[in-house]
């Protein structure tokens, strides 16, 4: 007997140690794809790859003159963001989560990315006239990449901090055991994945001992579990940080193409987001000060 979908066993993090994550509010109906491909033998895999196929569909669209066009590739964008979701929630839902899924999924992330904003790029261009437009457009890239890996850094700590297992590693660095335990096809993704995104990787890793070291002098607690535990488990923190993940740059670039106003969202990318990604590493900082320090009030 086939066993009953479980909407729990696709939650990363336990009911109980969650924190209100913005990106569920841009989920339509994942819950509702997740149970259908459950019944299914349709894989994760194959849903990443329904997934990188919305979104190169969807650039190709934003570069087509006509708002029907833009109307199609809106919701085909839209609809990757959804799929990106469900790919994860499937994987755990059929017992099926591994480290090669892990890497096509961000690798494919990485590919749609890059696409859609050579299409957002594309567009400045015929806006400004001037081949500025891919530079700033390259730049709004960076940014974007770096908004949704700091938040997913504190995500990744937050589920660890909670004792639950999780396929993602802070730093992914390809050591000997993975090398010994994997098959090579997986080993080949790692190094890609190490290309796209080791470099970020490493500056949130150094970021972050950079101010676990600052809490420690500034707070004078020498009880290092207490630090990290306040630090890690920073619900209110990890909701601001949540707005800062690939999925509001979908929802916004999903706008500009309906208005066709892409200049507006390179200005809410560059400015606005990053405005949002400072103020999250000065909240994060001081609301962990005052929450170890009304601990120590106690």
């Amino acid at each position: 007997m086939e066993e009953k979908f479980s909407y729990s066993k696709t939650l990363k993090t336990d009911p109980q140690n969650s924190f209100l994550n913005l990106q569920q509010l841009l989920f339509i109906t994942s819950k509702q794809l997740t149970k259908f491909f459950y019944y299914t033998r349709v894989t994760p895999h194959q849903v990443i790859l329904l997934s990188l196929i919305f979104g190169v569909t969807a650039s190709y669209l934003f570069v087509l003159p006509g708002k029907y066009y833009a109307i199609g590739g809106a919701v085909l964008l839209f609809y990757k963001n959804v799929l990106d979701k469900v790919d994860g929630s499937l994987a755990r839902a059929k017992g099926l989560d591994s480290r090669r899924g892990r890497f096509y999924d961000s690798i494919s992330d990485f590919i749609v990315t890059f696409t859609s904003f050579a299409a957002v790029s594309y567009n400045l261009y015929l806006i400004w006239g001037s081949y500025l437009a891919f530079v700033i457009g390259f730049a709004a890239m960076i940014c974007s990449m770096l908004h949704c890996s700091y938040f997913i850094f504190y995500q990744v700590s937050f589920i660890r901090s909670t004792g639950k297992g999780t396929q993602n590693r802070l730093k992914e660095t390809l050591t000997a055991e993975d090398i010994a335990s994997q098959d090579k096809w997986t080993t080949f993704l790692q190094r890609i994945f190490q290309l796209i995104y080791g470099w970020q990787d490493w500056l949130f890793y150094k970021l972050d001992q950079i101010m676990i070291h600052k809490l420690t002098q500034h707070t004078q607690l020498t009880q290092n579990t207490q630090i990290t535990q306040a630090w890690y488990q920073n619900k209110p923190f990890l909701t601001l940080a949540s707005s800062l993940s690939i999925g509001t740059h979908i929802f916004l670039i999903c706008i500009a193409a309906l208005t066709g106003r892409y200049d507006y969202y390179i200005f809410v990318n560059l400015i606005f987001m990053n405005l949002l990604l400072i103020l999250s590493v000065v909240y994060h900082y001081s609301s962990t000060i005052n929450k170890l320090k009304t601990q120590n009030y106690r």
